[in-house]
């Protein structure tokens, strides 16, 4: 990743005009797995996605239309999360470019990969156009494929699953109970090398979540209590934000805080509270009450810490 970024420091405006036009007249020649890795590679360079013109995005939006049937699993996962990140490429997909890509999320459901599904559900999260255009059937292939998954897991899987999960109601719906338990045992797993931002995602998902909520074990809130305590050092200010939330209506996470970890989570929201939204000032102030710790004293521009 260090090379990638020092070559493509070094391109110029021009160089990157050039390679965005190049795509834009071969797209109509690219095969499914051109098509996913142009997007992927777009949504990875600023520079050479803002030089692609309107022409250009219209090519590529007909490259996935007419490639989604033939995609495999992880190139339906990269062209989801391109077209996520890449806002007038999704602008140039058609309603039944969308379609076919939901047709293509049911139909490699059964052959994804733990990555895959994590990335796709993170994805789906992002596209209300295709999301729509899942069918129950497909909704309940990710489902499956979800649970069946879910022990081989890493914790940014695990964390991108739950993430998502809370903003697919159709999905979550489609999740069973051995699935919610296999999505459990990974948090439980999982939970000692979850970063800040894992962490924060996992317990704010929890707490939305009451049926994966249910399914967590003594042996799993106390994994996540210790990362918590583990991370809130390094936490920014939203993850400190919904962290605090998230424990404050988990009162089986907030059973297992440590006193080690109360005093770090109050240390934290004093240190990240004067850099928070309004919005991640109140569910601070929120969690801290309902976890009865210290209200943050810093210099803040908000009456929620008067």
């Amino acid at each position: 990743m260090g090379k990638l970024k020092a070559a493509a420091a070094a391109v110029t405006p021009a160089g990157w005009a050039g390679l965005a036009e190049a795509t834009g007249k071969t797209a109509s020649e690219m095969d499914p797995q051109d098509v996913a890795n142009s997007l992927n590679a777009l949504g990875k360079l600023k520079a050479a996605a803002a030089a692609v013109s309107p022409a250009g995005w219209a090519g590529l939006a007909q490259a996935v239309e007419r490639a989604a049937h033939e995609m495999n699993p992880q190139a339906v996962g990269n062209t989801l999360n391109a077209l996520s990140k890449l806002e007038a490429a999704g602008a140039a997909v058609s309603p039944s470019g969308w379609a076919g890509l939901a047709e293509a999320v049911e139909r490699t459901a059964n052959e994804m990969n733990e990555q895959n599904v994590a990335n796709l559900l993170n994805a789906l999260s992002k596209l209300k156009a295709v999301a729509a255009a899942v069918t129950p059937a497909g909704w309940a292939a990710m489902a499956e494929a979800t649970g069946r998954r879910a022990p081989e897991m890493n914790p940014q899987d695990v964390a991108n699953t739950f993430n998502a999960l809370p903003k697919l109601k159709a999905a979550a719906a489609a999740v069973s109970w051995p699935g919610w338990a296999g999505l459990a045992e990974a948090v439980e797993r999982t939970a000692s090398e979850m970063d800040p931002q894992n962490v924060s995602n996992s317990l704010n998902a929890l707490g939305k979540l009451k049926a994966a909520a249910a399914a967590v074990t003594p042996l799993g809130w106390a994994g996540l209590a210790r990362a918590a305590e583990r991370t809130a050092s390094e936490m920014k200010p939203q993850e400190v934000a919904m962290t605090l939330s998230a424990i404050g209506v988990l009162p089986a996470a907030a059973a297992e805080l440590s006193p080690v970890a109360r005093k770090h989570l109050e240390a934290a929201a004093e240190r990240e509270g004067p850099n928070m939204t309004s919005r991640g000032r109140e569910m601070t102030l929120r969690g801290c009450e309902r976890l009865n710790l210290r209200i943050p004293n810093a210099n803040m521009d908000s009456d929620f810490f008067q």
